[in-house]
């Protein structure tokens, strides 16, 4: 069963947040040599969905970062979307490890 973590993005700002997998049980997860794929969407049914960039910063530790640039972010319309985080090991298991809500909110600077 996946992790609940919501997000908050604001728009026209780089978005960078580091995550830690845990297990069920709250033990770190070594995602050591896994693939991290992360994406968002505006409900569960969308076609079309933003990716992050992600990347394993220690796998031993189970941590991982998820980002999005200033240039994703501008095009991202306020309001609330869906995200989660899966691992694909060696063997080409799939596992969502982390879920949830994320908030866009809009930007006055531009």
């Amino acid at each position: 069963m996946a992790t609940i973590q919501n997000l908050t993005i604001d728009q026209d700002a780089d978005f960078t947040q580091t995550l830690t997998i845990k297990d069920s049980t709250g033990t770190v997860v070594d995602i050591s040599g896994q693939t991290i794929t992360s994406k968002m969407r505006k409900t569960h049914l969308s076609s079309s969905a933003t990716s992050f960039t992600t990347a394993i910063v220690s796998g031993t530790d189970g941590t991982c970062s998820i980002t999005l640039t200033d240039t994703v972010t501008a095009a991202l319309t306020e309001g609330r979307y869906v995200w989660d985080l899966t691992t694909t090991d060696s063997g080409g298991l799939i596992t969502r490890q982390i879920e949830g809500r994320v908030t866009v909110t809009p930007s006055v600077t531009r």
